[in-house]
């Protein structure tokens, strides 16, 4: 009947949808999962369920149809933290023994009504939602005999106002003081017109960082580069999925064939619909729109178009999207530039199995002969490929230049309900680019140190602050020349190397360029700069600036009373939300949640 559930919200409070009761996450549901596959997930040791999992994950892929495989696993991933984030919030909720009152259902249906129900024709007078309409039916008794308020009064009662209680109680402990309120009013109000010259980083070379450096780094901060969570690389050989040029061929007959019909008779907007991998278009029969003028289209579709007569069906054209077969549907001069209109059917160039089996193929003998006692480097090249060594990449990743593929974290990341495999490798693994075969190389714990895994960040942190430091440097030793600068115009903004200057007007919560946006860096400078002189260098990351504060301006005391009025009101709500989304986040943390979406999947 309804639709009314946000997907993008970061914290799923409401999990159901209309047909799943949203209770029965939490349960006991054991006696549902009959299949031999592993659970998607545990909570604490608690299974989560594969069949009220499977029904959610095909429910929102009815409402999202055409997914990739990537996006499809990382919907999984989405879907699978929503209910580990709804296992954890009802657990509370039931230690808390927080429960719904009649009273209180009641009111939320009519202070908070479900989402979407403005938009319900039903509930809608000339367009515009109607309240009347919507308390009469909720006056009727009957109402509340349908299975969607059925379904709706037990959210209600096990997750809508629970949760709201259990938001007051979380954020019961915050406060704001007036104190407070009033250093961020001064924060925000408080203007600077300054200069600010900022030195040109790009201009200065790298600083090459000597491994000593990086080792000392690594070494004097001992509490430092612990990873949060378990790490791997792998060893890969990838193979592209690519047409062949047999597969390109087929593509090519295929679309003769279909011209072939079209001629003896059959209509094109039927064979588009039937045919046509062209999602925009198949459903209009092909239909490309109205008259569209040159160089809108491909260049190889339009010059094709546009030389066609009214009625002519084109031989197949090629563009990077496939092939097109195209028909004129007609040609008119419009504001003296000629248009046509024009339908066509796609033809995709893809991959077909048996080219995809080929390369499974040639893997599985690299696969074979490292089983035999080669290396997977001997193996690889053996076969004229190059194996490569992935980035770090954590449970549930991918490798960037291969995009997600199903199977990788099962196979690196060890889990007790993997089954035994004496194999040296991974299964022949595939997603919609690639296919692929893994060698673990390295795992690395959480809560363990790497230097290898710290030595990117430490290196980038060394040049930032040795190029910070040649910036300020070279401000420091031209400082002379800014005293000469007395008015700001297009010469004066450039008229010292590597350096440019410009006007700003900031607060302490601002932005100003080099420094960053309503950081320590920031309020430094404009606390210690002095009015009226060139102050620093301040530096941040790899920047380095000095600023001339020109005029200072404080709120009078009726703008700051009236300033810390608002900001205790939006403190509150601000700061409430915030306690209860670190409280939520605090707990998903610490739970101990085990995550077997790849092998489940797998499976």
């Amino acid at each position: 009947m309804l639709t009314w559930i946000s997907e993008n919200a970061k914290w799923v409070i409401y999990i159901f949808i209309i047909g799943i009761v949203a209770g029965l996450l939490f349960m006991d549901t054991s006696g549902l999962q009959t299949d031999n596959r592993p659970p998607v997930g545990t909570v604490n040791g608690e299974k989560l369920s594969n069949e009220l999992y499977e029904v959610r994950l095909r429910q929102i892929q009815n409402q999202q149809p055409g997914l990739t495989s990537e996006q499809t696993a990382q919907l999984r991933e989405e879907l699978f933290r929503s209910f580990v984030q709804q296992h954890l919030i009802q657990k509370l909720i039931a230690g808390a023994k927080i429960k719904a009152s009649v009273y209180e259902m009641s009111r939320d249906l009519r202070t908070d009504p479900p989402q979407g129900i403005d938009r319900e024709p039903t509930f809608q007078t000339d367009g515009i939602f109607d309240f009347a309409k919507y308390e009469e039916w909720l006056n009727n008794p009957a109402t509340y005999d349908t299975p969607f308020m059925r379904e709706y009064e037990n959210m209600l009662i096990t997750t809508k106002i629970p949760d709201k209680q259990l938001r007051v109680f979380i954020s019961a402990g915050f406060h704001p003081s007036t104190l407070e309120a009033k250093h961020k009013v001064l924060a925000k109000e408080t203007k600077f017109e300054l200069l600010n010259a900022l030195g040109n980083a790009n201009a200065f070379e790298d600083t090459p960082i000597s491994q000593s450096s990086i080792d000392s780094v690594f070494k004097a901060e001992p509490d430092s580069f612990f990873v949060a969570e378990d790490l791997a690389k792998v060893n890969y050989i990838a193979l592209r999925i690519e047409a062949s040029a047999s597969d390109v061929e087929n593509i090519y007959k295929h679309a003769n064939n279909l011209i072939a019909q079209i001629k003896e008779g059959m209509d094109f907007a039927e064979i588009a619909q039937r045919n046509s991998d062209d999602p925009g278009s198949a459903a209009q029969g092909g239909e490309l729109g109205d008259y569209t003028s040159h160089g809108k289209w491909v260049a190889e579709f339009d010059s094709v178009a546009f030389a066609l007569d009214s009625g002519e069906i084109s031989d197949p054209v090629r563009s990077q999207f496939g092939y097109h077969i195209i028909q004129s549907l007609g040609k008119r001069i419009e504001n003296e530039e000629e248009q046509v209109k024009a339908r066509h059917i796609l033809l995709t160039i893809t991959a077909t199995k048996e080219t995809i089996d080929s390369l499974e193929i040639i893997l599985n003998d690299v696969k074979n002969e490292i089983d035999k006692g080669k290396s997977f480097e001997e193996a690889a090249k053996a076969k004229g490929l190059e194996p490569k060594l992935s980035a770090w990449f954590k449970k549930g990743g991918e490798i960037p230049e291969l995009g997600h593929v199903s199977g990788l974290s099962s196979y690196a990341f060890f889990n007790p309900l993997r089954p035994k495999d004496d194999s040296k490798t991974s299964d022949i693994l595939q997603n919609s680019n690639w296919v692929v075969i893994f060698e673990k190389a390295v795992n690395l714990p959480a809560g363990s140190r790497s230097l290898d895994y710290a030595k990117p960040r430490i290196e980038q942190n060394l040049k930032a602050k040795s190029k910070a430091k040649a910036v300020a440097d070279y401000l420091k030793a031209n400082l002379d020349k800014f005293a000469a600068i007395t008015v700001l115009d297009s010469v004066s903004r450039t008229s010292i190397e590597k350096v440019t200057i410009d006007s700003a007007s900031v607060s302490f919560e601002g932005f100003l360029p080099g420094l960053g946006y309503a950081n320590t860096e920031l309020y430094k400078a404009l606390i210690t700069a002095k009015e009226g002189v060139w102050s620093g260098p301040y530096t941040s990351g790899q920047n380095a600036v000095l600023i001339k504060i020109l005029k200072k301006s404080i709120p009078s005391e009726d703008a700051l009373k009236a300033g810390v009025k608002d900001e205790l009101s939006t403190s509150w709500q601000f700061g409430s939300f915030s306690a209860y989304g670190d409280y939520m986040r605090n707990l998903e943390a610490g739970a101990k949640i085990v995550n077997n979406l790849d092998l489940y999947y797998r499976e």
